[in-house]
């Protein structure tokens, strides 16, 4: 059960959460990584919203796997 207080939000990854690169990755916004971390550990669900698809997308859940 998802405690009352939290929110699910969703987050950009190119251009947002690190600079784009498309299709590469490009460098972390490392302000913005601390700040998922902190949402995350207050209990918040972050949903990764991203036009990437397929070995894209997977590039990017493991890059975010990484910087938490």
């Amino acid at each position: 059960m998802i405690p009352q207080n939290t929110k699910t939000i969703a987050v950009d990854f190119d251009g947002t959460i690190v600079e784009d690169q498309y299709p590469g990755i490009g460098r972390p916004r490392t302000f913005a990584f601390d700040s998922l971390i902190r949402l995350q550990e207050a209990g918040h669900r972050l949903i990764l919203w991203t036009y990437r698809t397929d070995e894209s997308l997977n590039d990017a859940v493991e890059f975010c796997k990484r910087m938490a």
